[in-house]
């Protein structure tokens, strides 16, 4: 969190408003609590969260949080969860801290409770990197039915950006709730995700006073196609849009004055940009220019210039695997080490670009796995992660990363695709779309034939495209080759594969992969042939019943299918998959199988469309219903059958 270390300083005397009251008691338990086996809406789930609260208020110039969470263990595999890890940021100037933790254990044995209380010696404060520490500690006698529940106050001396709280947990959760009381001269802007969240009316009687109560909320677990769930959870955010404030010497609690806060996108963006380190790479002195100009570019185009600088940058420049969006070393600094930060790289990459007349700004985005789906649309701006570049070479906007060698001008890591980012002008700065332009997919092509000898020869072209061809052949070494050649050829041929690499001006990333197989062909009665080889889903991705979270496909793509299988002499078409064409509800995907006859040769053509990468978890039930088709029907077989005697007698006259 780049803003989390700035002092707020303005505002000299905070006073404590009232604590909001709980229902929940330390070490009561009600009846259901203590009879509970199960969570209706998850009933494979191994522990489940009975209820949790978070209560907040100001004191002085920081935010005292009191939290609560109580925890029941419904399995024998759920004890695990009966190590507990509480994180917080301490910094160099301690802007967190935890205090009066305190936990225990209850388990029921024959009506009565035996309750095991942790002392201070069972908690360990360990210090992680960055100014992060870690509580750690372990209930003993954890078995099922055990109820886990421990809590404490958390302060945070940074109070510009707000914790907030997160409504979901590793395991369900009957019941959270989030309470805060502001200040009148504090103004915050709520920032809801999640659709729990975002319905709830968490606005109270008393001005300043919200909260948020929600209810059967399922746990946070991995799903097919979705590595990042922690942008869809449930939860609450706050940026500080403005406060009140007092003169010097002033008396009482009468306002002077109010200051904005980020008012706007251009306010964000000239914070960020006015720190020294940042506008060294903005505004570099001569000597530095000097040092960053390349020679040979007097006769390449706009596009041809921004290649060869990505090119160079990429190469000479190593990136250190720290995101960010801040830099924090200069550009004298970096040309001096090679060495930086994402934001560093990307923005020496700029500085080599501004230098040679090429139009390039920072943009800021939040890439996915920083716990955000969507950008909120006023000038939020811990909701961003990372730095890449949005670059004009005059026909078209690339946006670009310097900071991974993998990828070619112009493609992102897909992390990085994202709908919107914020970019950093003189003026005009705010949040612009980000739409990569690329044309991925798998085109497969096979052509089927038989011989007099009795041999079945199968000719099988397939082109990666793009993100596709990207994910296979950087780089492309044996194991890689014989892993495609094991996936690809599933039959015992005597067969070859030959890769040919094709990169084409346009900048389109190409990866062809031709294979010639043969066998011997069984002269059966009815005989099975399948027309494709390789398939991106050898089965349905998708078998369980219900999904929380939506379906990522990382990127947009068509695969495109095409075979011809000549008739062997003696033989005809006896059966084949039915002809379909259907879309799900919304229009994300779009699936066509056909196939028809022209003389001795059996066509069959299909064709995937996935439009958008994001599918809602609302359509699952329809998607997995698709993708169950799809799967089935690009396995199904075409079979061939031998003439009759009559019809073979007739056909040889």
């Amino acid at each position: 969190m780049c803003f989390k270390i700035l002092p707020f300083y303005a505002i000299a005397v905070f006073m404590a408003g009232p604590v909001l009251s709980q229902d929940m008691k330390f070490g009561k338990y009600s009846d259901e609590e203590i009879r509970l086996e199960s969570v209706p809406f998850e009933p494979d789930a191994d522990a489940v969260v009975l209820e949790e609260y978070c209560s907040n208020i100001f004191i002085r110039a920081s935010l005292n949080s009191q939290i609560h969470r109580r925890i029941k263990i419904l399995k024998e595999s759920g004890k695990d969860h009966g190590n507990v890890v509480l994180s917080y940021y301490r910094g160099k100037d301690g802007v967190e801290s935890i205090q009066k933790l305190k936990a225990q254990i209850v388990n029921f044995e024959n009506g009565e409770e035996k309750i095991v209380k942790l002392s201070k010696n069972d908690f360990y404060e360990v210090e992680m990197d960055n100014g992060w520490r870690e509580i750690r500690f372990t209930f003993p006698e954890v078995r099922t039915g055990s109820i886990l529940e421990y809590q404490y106050v958390k302060n945070d001396n940074s109070i510009i950006f707000l914790d907030g709280w997160v409504f979901q947990n590793k395991v369900p959760t009957l019941k959270s709730a989030y309470y805060i009381d502001i200040p009148s001269y504090l103004d915050y802007k709520v920032v809801s995700q999640g659709i729990k969240t975002f319905q709830a009316k968490y606005r109270t009687s008393e001005r300043g006073v919200y909260k948020w109560v929600l209810a059967d909320l399922p746990s946070i677990r991995s799903e097919p196609f979705m590595n990042h769930f922690v942008d869809y959870l449930e939860k609450v955010e706050f940026q500080l849009a403005g406060y009140a404030f007092r003169s010097a010497g002033g008396s009482g609690y009468e306002q002077d004055g109010y200051t904005n806060v980020f008012k706007t996108w251009q306010d964000l963006a000239d914070l960020m940009m006015k720190r020294p380190a940042f506008e060294s790479y903005l505004n570099p002195n001569k000597s530095l220019v000097s040092q960053i100009k390349l020679e040979d570019t007097e006769n390449l185009s706009k596009l041809e210039l921004a290649q060869k600088i990505y090119t160079h940058v990429v190469e000479k420049f190593k990136y250190e695997g720290n995101g960010g969006m801040i830099p924090l070393q200069n550009l004298k600094t970096i040309l001096e080490t090679r060495r930086g930060n994402r934001a560093e790289i990307n923005l020496s990459l700029l500085a080599h670009l501004k230098a040679h007349d090429i139009e390039a700004y920072p943009l800021l985005i939040s890439s996915k796995g920083n716990g955000r789906s969507q950008l909120v649309m006023f000038p939020f701006a811990d909701q961003f992660n990372q730095m890449i570049l949005v670059v004009n070479t005059g026909e078209s906007l690339h946006f670009v990363d310097g900071g991974n060698e993998v990828f070619p001008m112009g493609y992102l890591p897909l992390g990085f695709h994202v709908k919107e980012g914020f970019v950093m002008m003189g003026k005009d700065s705010g949040l612009m779309d980000v739409t990569h332009h690329h044309r991925s997919g798998i085109n497969q092509s096979v052509n089927i034939h038989f011989d007099k000898e009795g041999i079945q020869s199968t000719e099988t072209t397939i082109r990666f495209l793009d993100y596709d061809a990207i994910g296979i052949k950087r780089p492309l070494n044996e194991e890689i080759q014989e892993q495609l050649e094991t996936k690809i050829v599933k039959e015992e041929t005597e067969s070859k594969l030959v890769f040919e690499i094709e990169n084409r001006n346009e900048g389109r990333e190409i990866l062809d992969v031709k294979i010639m197989s043969s066998k011997a062909f069984e002269n059966k009665q009815t005989v099975f042939l399948h027309p494709f080889q390789y398939l991106r889903w050898n089965e349905n991705p998708f078998s369980a019943d219900s999904r929380s979270f939506p379906v990522d496909f990382d990127y947009t793509f068509n695969d495109r299918f095409s075979a011809k299988l000549h008739l062997p002499k003696g033989y005809e078409l006896d059966d084949f998959p039915e002809d379909i064409a259907f879309s799900l509800p919304g229009g994300q995907m779009a699936f066509s199988y056909k196939v028809f006859t022209m003389e001795d040769i059996v066509h069959v053509n299909a064709n995937i469309l996935v439009k958008e990468s994001i599918v809602p978890a609302e359509i699952y039930p329809s998607l997995k219903n698709f993708m169950e088709i799809v799967t089935s029907k690009l396995r199904e077989p075409v079979i061939i059958q031998k003439l009759s005697p009559l019809a073979t007698a007739s056909e040889s006259k």
